[in-house]
């Protein structure tokens, strides 16, 4: 699902995804999938065949975000599990990770890949405001 639409899996669950041998003292309550709104609606059929449904569709703040490249939060869950379908405002499904308020939270997760981008940071359990 990730490779057909152009989506990454970013957030509490990329960042417990990259601390894995050092333990986190939490679980991540959702999954924050990205997309670019060209696969949007590509992407909700594919969980719809999964066994998801969508709950609600998140009012858009600014909070987290120093411009929002974010153009709107839908709601899924399969009755156990939650995703959050972050729909990007521009052609890249990565352009919102780069503005979040910490660079603990500036990683994903590909079809491919997991991307950290400040690894001597995060993997050491320090992150710096995104002012």
């Amino acid at each position: 699902i990730l490779r057909t639409c152009d989506a990454v899996v970013s957030g509490s669950t990329a960042l417990h995804i990259l601390l894995p041998e050092l333990g986190t003292g939490w679980t991540p309550a959702d999954m924050d999938v990205y997309v670019p709104q060209r696969t949007s609606a590509l992407m909700l059929r594919r969980l719809k065949v999964e066994g998801y449904t969508p709950v609600a569709e998140k009012v858009q703040h600014t909070h987290g975000y120093r411009y929002s490249d974010v153009l709107r939060v839908l709601v899924v869950s399969n009755g156990y599990c939650k995703i959050d379908v972050v729909v990007s405002r521009t052609p890249a499904a990565i352009s919102p990770i780069f503005q979040f308020y910490s660079t603990a939270l500036m990683n994903f997760i590909s079809a491919d890949t997991i991307f950290c981008c400040y690894p001597k940071l995060t993997l050491h359990y320090v992150s710096m405001a995104n002012a």
